[in-house]
C-alpha cells in the first residue's frame, strides 16, 4: 500500500492531469480500502472507510475528539468522496475517448431533389482496394460528402471510381449523366479513377483550377483552408489550368498551385496519398495547416491561445494512432503544448 506522501503526490499529479493510468488505479484502490495503517487521512484517524455503506462504522473507528474536530473530519471525508467521484468520472470519460472508434466509413448522398441519406459501412471495406460502394443505379445523384473522421469509396453512375478524404465533397453537374463533358466540383481531397467514355471528357473543378482528363488516375487536394492545391497524376494524362497557366501532366507529376502559380515536382514516394490507407502524412506544411487537417480527421476544434510559429513541419501518423499519441507527436514536432478537453484542443506555443 502506498504511503501518505506517495498518495499525496499521486493526487497532485491527478490535479495536474499528468497521472498515469496505473497511478489513477492505485488511487482508486487506496480510496476503496483505507485498510493500511501506513495510509492516514488525518492524525486523529487510523482506519477509515469512505464508502457510503460504511458511514456508520466511521464513528466507531474514530477516537473520541472534540465535536469541532469531528465536524471537520466529516467535511474532509465528504470532500475526498466528491474528489474521488470526480476522478472516476474523468478517468471513465478518458477511457471512453480512447476506446471509441476514431474513423468510420460513411458518406452523405444527396440527389437532385435535395433528398439526402447517409450510407455507412465497415472501415475494413474502405481499406479493401477492391471494395467500393456501387452508385451506378443512382441516376439522379447530385453530391457525396464526408464529415470529420469519415472516409468513403464509391463508383459513380458513369463507372468512375472516387475515394473521398475526411471533410470532403464532390458535386456532379446536373447533366453529368448525358453531357459530352462530365463535370465534378471538388471541395477537400479526392482520388479519381476515371472511366473512359469515347466522346465524353471528364473535368474536375476546384476553387482555383480545372483539370481535364480522358481516362486516368489522379489525386486532388483542395481544402479551403490549405495554403495550396496539390494535384498528383498516377496514370494517363491531364490538362491543368487556372486561368493564367496551363500544364500537361505526365505520370508521377505533382503540381502545387500557390497564389495562382503552378510549381511542378516529381513524386518521390509511391504512397504520396497515404490517407487512402488511413495514414496521415504531411510534407513541409505549416503548423496551422497540419492542425486544421488533423481537426477534420480526429474531430476536435482547435483553439489557439498564442500566435502560431511561422514553421513548416513534415511527418507521418500511422493508421490506428490514438488521439493522445497524435498530440504527443505534434508536441515533439512543434514544441507546443496541446490539451484536449472534450472536443476542444487548446494549443499554446512558447515565446509567442
Amino acid at each position: 500500500m502506498k504511503s501518505q506522501q506517495e498518495i499525496k503526490e499521486i493526487i497532485a499529479r491527478i490535479n495536474q492531469g499528468t497521472a498515469s493510468k496505473d497511478e489513477i488505479r492505485q488511487f482508486q484502490l487506496w480510496y476503496n480500502s483505507f485498510d493500511d495503517s501506513q495510509t492516514e487521512v488525518d492524525s486523529d484517524v487510523t482506519l477509515v472507510e469512505l464508502q457510503q455503506k460504511h458511514w456508520e462504522n466511521i464513528n466507531n473507528r474514530i477516537a473520541p475528539v472534540k465535536m469541532k474536530q469531528i465536524q471537520w473530519l466529516w467535511k474532509v471525508a465528504a470532500a475526498i468522496v466528491l474528489f474521488s467521484a470526480a476522478v472516476a468520472w474523468i478517468w471513465l470519460n478518458q477511457q471512453s475517448d480512447v476506446d471509441k472508434p476514431i474513423f468510420r466509413s460513411a458518406v452523405l448522398i444527396t440527389d437532385d431533389t435535395g433528398q439526402s441519406e447517409e450510407i455507412s459501412g465497415d472501415l475494413k471495406d474502405f481499406l479493401d482496394t477492391a471494395n467500393y460502394m456501387d452508385l451506378r443505379n443512382y441516376k439522379s445523384l447530385s453530391s457525396l460528402a464526408t464529415g470529420k473522421g469519415e472516409f468513403t469509396k464509391a463508383i459513380l453512375p458513369d463507372g468512375t471510381k472516387v475515394t473521398l478524404n475526411v471533410g470532403s465533397k464532390i458535386s456532379l453537374s446536373p447533366d453529368y449523366a448525358s453531357s459530352s463533358q462530365r463535370t465534378i466540383s471538388l471541395e477537400g481531397e479526392a482520388y479519381f479513377e476515371v472511366t473512359t467514355i469515347p466522346g465524353r471528357s471528364f473535368v474536375v473543378t476546384t476553387s482555383d483550377q480545372q483539370i481535364k482528363v480522358l481516362g486516368t488516375k489522379f489525386n486532388v487536394k483542395a481544402y479551403a483552408d490549405l495554403e495550396k492545391t496539390i494535384t498528383t497524376l498516377h496514370e494517363g494524362k491531364i490538362e491543368l489550368t487556372n486561368g493564367r497557366q496551363s500544364l500537361i501532366l505526365k505520370p508521377n507529376d505533382m503540381v502545387l498551385n500557390t497564389d495562382g502559380s503552378f510549381i511542378r515536382e516529381k513524386l518521390t514516394r509511391s504512397d504520396k496519398e497515404a490517407w487512402r490507407n488511413l495514414d496521415f502524412e504531411f510534407d513541409n506544411e505549416s503548423i496551422k495547416s497540419v492542425l486544421d487537417q488533423l481537426s477534420s480527421w480526429y474531430g476536435f476544434e482547435v483553439v489557439y491561445q498564442t500566435s502560431i510559429p511561422n514553421q513548416h513541419i513534415s511527418g507521418k501518423i500511422a493508421n490506428g494512432s490514438k488521439t493522445a499519441d497524435v498530440l504527443e507527436i505534434m508536441k515533439n514536432l512543434t514544441n507546443g503544448n496541446f490539451q484536449l478537453k472534450g472536443n476542444l484542443l487548446y494549443v499554446t506555443f512558447a515565446n509567442n
